[in-house]
């Protein structure tokens, strides 16, 4: 059996790093992580850039390749898993080919269901809980631009009550059980939850919080402190 050596480049406190960790973690994948971004530097290297001219983390080294962008990175990490066990000499895995199938289905309703909501967090909420999160963790408090806070706090409410409404009906973003739609969504909604965020309250949003709760990945990578 070959064993493939994975590479991360990416600080702990990005929550698109934390994403493609939980889903390391879940797969069960050995890797490396390697500090980069902030404080660390690396990601404005020449290196760095020839591998991902964005300059930003996460960026995943498979053996010759390099993948970036974190949602991309998970599905990969996915695909991957059910591809080796087609190729059992590559080094497949049964349990990790069906937690692979489990987090990002091969049907494609499925994975449509999943890639719809991965697509609407980075399109979406990620914007302005962004900006909730750089004013106020980031930015010293007699800088904080008041009136952009709180144009990025209306917003993010927005789409929290988008998400409250969905979550009336269904256990999880996708599926009856955990995907890669709540991996990748659960970072920021995290953030929105424990800045204050009124929408964050809401009943749904605080259920489907307490189910990723009792998951290793959360635990583990997401509900850290915030930096």
């Amino acid at each position: 059996m070959v064993t493939l050596m994975l590479k991360l480049w990416g600080r702990v406190n990005s929550i698109n790093v934390q994403k493609v960790l939980w889903v390391l973690d879940d797969l069960e994948l050995d890797y490396e992580r390697l500090d980069a971004g902030l404080q660390h530097g690396v990601n404005n290297t020449t290196d760095f850039l020839a591998r991902n001219p964005n300059g930003r983390v996460p960026l995943l080294q498979d053996d010759t390749s390099f993948v970036w962008e974190s949602h991309a990175i998970c599905r990969y990490l996915c695909n991957r898993q059910q591809a080796l066990q087609v190729d059992s000499k590559a080094g497949g895995d049964a349990s990790s080919y069906h937690l692979a199938q489990s987090l990002y289905p091969a049907d494609p309703l499925g994975r449509a269901r999943v890639d719809q909501w991965m697509d609407w967090t980075l399109w979406g909420i990620s914007a302005p809980m962004v900006i909730v999160f750089q004013q106020c963790v980031r930015t010293p408090e007699d800088k904080i631009d008041l009136q952009k806070l709180s144009t990025a706090k209306d917003q993010s409410n927005d789409y929290l009550r988008v998400l409250e409404d969905h979550l009336a009906a269904s256990p999880y973003m996708a599926s009856d059980h955990l995907t890669l739609a709540d991996v990748a969504l659960s970072p920021i909604v995290y953030r929105a939850d424990s800045l204050g965020l009124e929408a964050a309250k809401n009943q749904n949003i605080q259920r489907w919080i307490t189910q990723l709760r009792l998951t290793k990945g959360y635990q583990k990578w997401v509900d850290v402190p915030m930096t």
